[in-house]
Parts: C-alpha cells; structure tokens; sequence
C-alpha cells in the first residue's frame, strides 16, 4: 500500500505529550471514558436491550433519560454535543417509535421536557440492568472493600466535578 506524501521529517516526535504512567489519573479517567464511550460497547448494549431502532441517536437520549429523568431538549443537546435541530429530529423519531414524550415543564408556563413512555421505561430498565452486570464483570475480582471504596471515591469525584461545572457556569 502506498503511503502517499508522507514525510521523514526527524522532528516528528511519536511519543505522547504525557509519560505512560498507569497511575496517573488522566489516562486512567480517559481510558474509562473513551471505552464507555467507544461505538462498539454502545453497540453492544443496543443489541443485549434489543434497542427496537438501529440509530445511535436515538439509544443515546433513552440512555440519558434513563440516567437522569425527564430533560430539556437543550440539555439533552449539550449532554449529547447535538445541535438544538439535529436534537429536535432524533426526539421526533423517539416519539413516532413510542419511546419518549413531550410533556409541559412543571417549573416553566413555555419549558418542554422529554420523557420515557412505558416503552421507552422498559428499554431504559434493561439498558440500567446491562450497565450494573458490565460492572460486576469488571469488578469480578475486586473486593467488597475495593469496590465500597471505588464507590465514595468515583461519587465525591463526580461530586466535585458537577461543583466546580457549575461555579465555572456561573460565573461565565
């Protein structure tokens, strides 16, 4: 195969711009995140759930929905880095395949909020279930005492940051 207008300039330094220390915080936090994240384990959940839409989109804001309740399409559009139209189009599709709703925001006369229907409940649950039997096989071997621990840390680390997100929002 050729490789095209690929230089051999010297300068070219491969290594990565951090040492691979694998106690250093950032790559073992970019590690978790980029694999939760990666396409193929959301693809893997959507087939175990039997996700009744192959669209990416779409298991993506059940998903946040199942997490954290009824949301803004706004937030659901920055949760999801989706422009508000492209987040206007995957809600539409969610409604015409029964899985979510919109319904009138208790706190707000013209707020809109996405929920789960009973449908889109029952997908929610099961991809709730996959998620805690991924971990259990994650932590197979772990201790309960490892596993209590990862737990305080993880949620005060979560606790922090959500603290710190929002004094950065305020005072933008």
């Amino acid at each position: 195969m050729a490789r095209g207008d690929v230089g051999t300039d010297a300068s070219a330094d491969l290594s990565p711009v951090i040492a691979p220390d694998p106690l250093d915080l950032r790559l073992s936090l970019a590690s978790i995140v980029h694999w939760a994240d990666s396409t193929g384990v959301r693809r893997d959940v959507m087939a175990r759930v039997a996700f009744p839409v192959d669209d990416m989109g779409m298991f993506l804001v059940v998903n946040q929905l199942s997490y954290n309740g009824a949301m803004r399409p706004v937030d659901l559009s920055l949760a999801l880095g989706q422009t508000a139209t492209n987040m206007s189009k995957i809600v539409g599709r969610l409604v015409s395949a029964g899985l979510v709703v919109r319904v009138a925001a208790p706190d707000d006369d013209r707020g809109v909020l996405v929920a789960l229907t009973d449908e889109g409940r029952r997908i929610g649950e099961r991809i709730m279930s996959t998620a805690e039997s991924n971990m259990r096989t994650l932590l197979a071997d772990w201790s309960p005492a490892e596993i209590e621990d990862l737990r305080r840390m993880m949620a005060r680390l979560a606790r922090v940051h959500r603290s710190v997100s929002e004094r950065r929002a305020a005072s933008a």
